[in-house]
């Protein structure tokens, strides 16, 4: 008996922690908005900042655009420059395809990530326009929020 209630709770712990995960993250980069969906209804949203040329997908390193496309979330990072970091599968197929036509490096690195860890720049450059590389930039504690709620293999709709 003691083995049966053992073996439930370990299953329900199990279930109620996959139920609190998301299905998927809607980045809409004209709203500046990060969206959380689990099951077709949006759980969280988060303010963001983009790459400081953020119109237009990425098409090569350097650029400082952020991408366009459909991604997933290939690798979590706790220990980033930044505050946590969701790394993004950038580049895709199609991604490469086009850097290849213009004989150039699409780029890699792309992710989702708080703020730089130096807390006092950090403070300016949330509260300014569009400040990364390339990447998706939330406060910290919204991405500490989001990296409870996401987990590799999380698909990930980068929309203009």
């Amino acid at each position: 008996m003691k083995i049966l209630l053992t073996i439930f709770l370990i299953l329900s712990s199990y279930i109620s922690f996959a139920e609190d995960k998301i299905d998927i993250i809607i980045i809409k980069k004209s709203e500046r908005k990060l969206y959380a969906i689990k099951d077709d209804k949006i759980l969280k949203k988060y303010d963001i900042a983009l790459g400081q040329n953020p119109v237009g997908h990425k098409k090569v390193e350097g650029d400082k655009k952020t991408p366009e496309g459909y991604y997933f979330i290939d690798g979590k990072n706790a220990k980033s420059k930044y505050f946590l970091s969701l790394h993004i599968s950038y580049p895709n197929y199609h991604d490469k395809q086009i850097a290849i036509k213009k004989k150039r490096d699409p780029g890699k690195h792309i992710a989702i990530h708080g703020l730089p860890t130096a807390s006092l720049l950090s403070q300016y450059l949330y509260n300014g326009p569009d400040w990364t590389e390339g990447c998706i930039a939330l406060s910290n504690s919204d991405m500490q929020d989001l990296w409870n709620l996401a987990t590799e293999g999380t698909q990930i709709l980068i929309k203009p």
